[in-house]
C-alpha cells in the first residue's frame, strides 16, 4: 500500500506540474507574439525540374579543417572571403591558404562560443566605397575598410529597432544586400532565444538601413526565420527567405505596390538560406531536406499553439540550472551543448542535399542533388568560373563542385 501511495503521489505532481506547465498563461519563457496556429505549406514532389541527379555527390572539400562554419562566401578579385566561428572574417587563397581580414566579436577560448567570438553570417561588398559589410549575427551590422581595417559599427546590437506591434533588440542578426544608392538591407531572423525558435511564433523582420540617415526601417515582421536576400536587377523588388516555412517571400520597393509582399515561391523540398542573385535568377540552397518521408518539424508543429508553448515552457525549465549556473559562474557549458546538438541534428538530418534555381518570375528552373553528404548542410552558393562553391555553417571545408554544362551562366564569374 505504501508503494501504490507514493505512486500515487508521484503521478499526481506529474499531472499538476505537467499541466501548469501547458496551461498557466504566466509562465516562462513570454514570446514577442502570442502563440497561435499557423501553417507552412507541404514541400512539393521531387519531379520535373525538381527530379532527383547526383550532381552534388563527389564534392571537393576546400581548406579542410583550415576553417569552421563558413556561412556565407563572396568573392572579390577572384578571391573568396567567408565568416567563421571564431569571429572572423577571412580570405581563401588558392584553395589552399586562409588569410585573416578582421574580427567583429570578442577574444574567445571556445570558437563554437559564438554569443562571445561573434559569427559573421552575413557579407556584401560596398557599393559606396571600398568596404566589406558584415552583418555578424550577435554584434550587428559593421562596415570594415578593405584597405585600413578599420571597423565602424553601423547597426549596434543593443539597439532597440522598430517592429509591428512591437519594438525590440535584434536577436540574430542575418543576411544583408546593399543597393546601389547605398541602402542597406538586411534581416533579422528571430525575437527569441534560440532554443524557443521551433516553438514561438514567427518573429523575423526585414529592415532598410538608411545610410544618409542612419536610420532603420521595418519593412516586415512575423517572418518565419527571416534569412536570405536578393534585389532584383533593376531593384524594384527584394527576395527574402522564409527558411523554416519553406518559401521565398517578394517585398515589393518601387511602383504601384511599393510597400507590399508576396509569396514568390513556396513548397520548396527544404529550408532556403543564403540568396545568391544574378541577371538571370537566384541560387537557392536549402539547408535541410523536407519531403514526405522527411517532414519539417515547424510545419508539423505551426498548427497547435498549445503544444508549442508546453514544450517552450519544458525547454526552459530544462535550461534553467545552467543559466543560474553561467549567472554565478560564466562558463561556456550551455555553447558546447548547443554545438553537440547541431552536430547530432546535422548527421541525422536527411541525406539529400539540394540547390534549386529560381527565375525573377519565380519558377524553379532547375535543381542540384546529392547524397553522399560531401556537400551538407548547405548555406550558400556561389558560382565562379563554371563551378559552385558551397558554404556551410556546419562544415570545416568549403565544398566545391563543377556545374553542368547545361547550367552556366552566360557570364562568367561573380
Amino acid at each position: 500500500m505504501g508503494f501504490l501511495a507514493a505512486l500515487l503521489k508521484t503521478s499526481l505532481f506529474l499531472v499538476l506540474f505537467l499541466g501548469s506547465l501547458f496551461l498557466l498563461p504566466v509562465l516562462y519563457p513570454s514570446t514577442t507574439f502570442p502563440f497561435e496556429q499557423y501553417f507552412i505549406k507541404p514541400a512539393r514532389d521531387l519531379n520535373g525540374t525538381l527530379e532527383l541527379n547526383n550532381h552534388l555527390n563527389g564534392a571537393r572539400k576546400l581548406w579542410k579543417d583550415q576553417i569552421f562554419g563558413p556561412e556565407c562566401l563572396i568573392v572579390l578579385e577572384d578571391k573568396i572571403y567567408t565568416g567563421i566561428h571564431s569571429g572572423e572574417v577571412i580570405r581563401l587563397n588558392n584553395e589552399e591558404s586562409v588569410q585573416p581580414i578582421t574580427k567583429i566579436g570578442q577574444p574567445c577560448d571556445y570558437i563554437f562560443d559564438d554569443e562571445l567570438c561573434g559569427y559573421p553570417v552575413g557579407l556584401a561588398l560596398d557599393t559606396q566605397g571600398n568596404n566589406l559589410i558584415v552583418s555578424d549575427a550577435y554584434y550587428g551590422i559593421w562596415q570594415v575598410d578593405l584597405e585600413t581595417k578599420k571597423k565602424t559599427v553601423l547597426v549596434p546590437a543593443e539597439q532597440i529597432l522598430p517592429g509591428k506591434g512591437a519594438n525590440r533588440r535584434a536577436k540574430l542578426f542575418n543576411s544583408l544586400v546593399i543597393s546601389r544608392q547605398g541602402d542597406i538591407f538586411w534581416t533579422d531572423s528571430f525575437s527569441e532565444d534560440f532554443v524557443f525558435a521551433a516553438f514561438a511564433n514567427p518573429s523575423g523582420r526585414l529592415f532598410r538601413y538608411d545610410r544618409v540617415k542612419k536610420t532603420n526601417e521595418v519593412l516586415l515582421d512575423e517572418l518565419s526565420f527571416a534569412n536570405g536576400l536578393a534585389l532584383s536587377p533593376s531593384e524594384d523588388f527584394i527576395i527574402l527567405a522564409e527558411t523554416t516555412a519553406m518559401r521565398l517571400r517578394r517585398y515589393y520597393l518601387k511602383g504601384s505596390r511599393a510597400g507590399e509582399s508576396e509569396v514568390f515561391v513556396e513548397g520548396l523540398p527544404g529550408c532556403p538560406d543564403n540568396l545568391t542573385a544574378d541577371e538571370e535568377g537566384i541560387w537557392v540552397p536549402l539547408s535541410v531536406a523536407s519531403d514526405s518521408q522527411n517532414p519539417n518539424l515547424f510545419a508539423v508543429l505551426a498548427p497547435y499553439p498549445r503544444l508549442r508553448s508546453f514544450l517552450a515552457r519544458l525547454v526552459a525549465l530544462m535550461r534553467l540550472p545552467l543559466r543560474v549556473l553561467n549567472h554565478i559562474y560564466p562558463n561556456d557549458i550551455a555553447a558546447r551543448l548547443f554545438h553537440s546538438f547541431n552536430d547530432l541534428v546535422i548527421r541525422n538530418a536527411p541525406k539529400r542535399s539540394t540547390v534549386v534555381r529560381v527565375d525573377w518570375n519565380g519558377n524553379i528552373v532547375r535543381s542540384l542533388h546529392g547524397f553522399d553528404r560531401s556537400a551538407s548542410g548547405i548555406s550558400h552558393v556561389l558560382e565562379v568560373k563554371g563551378h559552385l562553391y558551397l558554404g556551410s555553417p556546419f562544415n570545416h571545408y568549403v565544398a566545391k563542385v563543377k556545374l553542368p554544362e547545361e547550367g552556366l551562366k552566360s557570364v562568367k564569374g561573380n
